[in-house]
């Protein structure tokens, strides 16, 4: 049996009734979503379909950040692959967040609320669609597509992998064009990854809020995972009240976006300017700019990073990314200095390359072979020996002294 058999059976169950002519209204006489929220009512040939709308003006902050960006976007936008060649102006961008009927994913999972937000004139507009009943989805899918008229950008939070798949598969089903299918997508997860998971280990939306939006949401909101049995209770009995707390999770879940993408938008185009608090952040960063070729900003953020990095675990780290940049480079007389700070922190990896460089490009054996033998005997005072590596050193050493032997006896 299909999703969409399982859903429909589920559906029927509880008293709903499929079809456009069925009246909604007499269901949901007691507590219709009308007099839960502040809601307004847009018709078309398909049918009404309901939403709320807020906006935002240009000072309103989330949190400690505004959610305009004081600088441009365009590294934001090659981090995100789009081409250097395409025009796009702020109000090119559409801010989406859905919540479904289900976590799955599968072609039975139907969006009942998709919070939808652009810029307008330096504000942003927050417009949040409901569906009432299932019998309205295809005009519910056709009046998202004329909010989003001009996007050429959708920004979404883990949406490549489900919002924007199960919007496609809707408007395939009902037989809508889908806006999505062909616009460009910045997955705000990707590049939270990318800058603070070394720092936050798990990037969910509500960390990147407190942590790093420092923005805290108040106790009126209903956890994404609960909003579709809300949204079935309601199907079944007509009780719209326990869902002002899914609009306010969606409404902070799309503003947010906003406020993120205008963040990290900033930090691109001012990564020095930007006063990170974490060493961890300008190492984060740093890659970022690595990927982006830019390696004169790469540089000194790793600078940085290790200059106020406490931890010798992460020190390390941070010392040995700079310096395989500089090796990229062939700047090798700037790694030597990164590589032996390392390896003074025990750092197997920086005494293997110094072993390398002083066999094949300074030509001191007698050197390479020292730190030959001070990495093999520190592999064999650790707990778990790397076999591997470890093997991979004596090769090494048996080559070196062979080199070595060589050149005593043509002297």
């Amino acid at each position: 049996m299909s999703d969409w058999q399982n859903l429909s059976d589920q559906l029927r169950k509880m008293g709903v009734k499929f079809g456009f002519q069925e009246d909604i209204s007499k269901r949901n006489k007691s507590w219709p979503i009308q007099s839960v929220l502040k809601c307004e009512e847009t018709s078309t040939a398909l049918g009404s379909i309901l939403s709320v709308k807020k906006r935002y003006k240009l000072d309103y902050t989330q949190g400690n950040y505004n959610l305009h960006p004081a600088a441009k976007f365009l590294r934001l936008l090659q981090l995100a692959d789009i081409p250097g060649n395409v025009s796009i102006s702020l109000n090119n961008f559409i801010f989406l967040d859905a919540e479904t009927t289900g976590l799955s994913g599968g072609s039975g999972t139907m969006i009942f609320l998709l919070g939808l937000s652009k810029y307008d004139d330096g504000d942003l507009i927050l417009e949040q669609f409901f569906l009432r009943n299932p019998s309205e989805e295809e005009a519910f899918l056709h009046v998202i597509s004329q909010f989003c008229k001009d996007m050429k950008v959708v920004i979404t939070f883990n949406g490549k992998a489900f919002d924007i798949p199960i919007l496609n598969t809707r408007h395939i089903l009902q037989r809508v064009p889908s806006p999505f299918m062909d616009v460009y997508h910045i997955d705000l997860l990707t590049i939270s990854r990318q800058l603070w998971k070394l720092r936050l280990e798990q990037c969910r939306l509500s960390n990147i809020e407190q942590h790093i939006l420092q923005f805290h949401r108040d106790g009126a909101e209903v956890p994404g995972y609960l909003a579709p049995e809300f949204y079935k209770d309601y199907l079944r009995t007509g009780d719209a009240r326990p869902l002002k707390g899914v609009f306010y999770h969606n409404q902070e879940d799309v503003v947010s976006l906003a406020a993120l993408f205008s963040h990290i938008a900033n930090i691109l185009e001012n990564p020095l300017d930007d006063k990170l608090p974490f060493s961890h952040d300008s190492y984060s960063l740093g890659r970022v700019f690595e990927r982006l070729n830019k390696t004169d900003i790469a540089h000194q953020l790793y600078q940085q990073s290790h200059v106020h990095q406490d931890d010798f675990n992460l020190r390390t780290r941070f010392l040995l990314q700079q310096a395989s940049l500089f090796k990229r480079q062939n700047m090798y007389q700037n790694a030597l200095s990164l590589w032996e700070e390392a390896a003074s922190l025990q750092s197997i990896t920086a005494m293997e390359e110094l072993a390398k460089y002083h066999e094949h490009k300074s030509k001191h054996l007698q050197i390479a072979l020292q730190l030959t033998n001070r990495a093999l005997e520190q592999l064999k005072d650790e707990k778990e020996m790397n076999l591997k590596v470890y093997t991979r050193f004596e090769n090494r050493r048996t080559r070196l002294i062979n080199k070595i032997k060589k050149t005593e006896f043509k002297g």
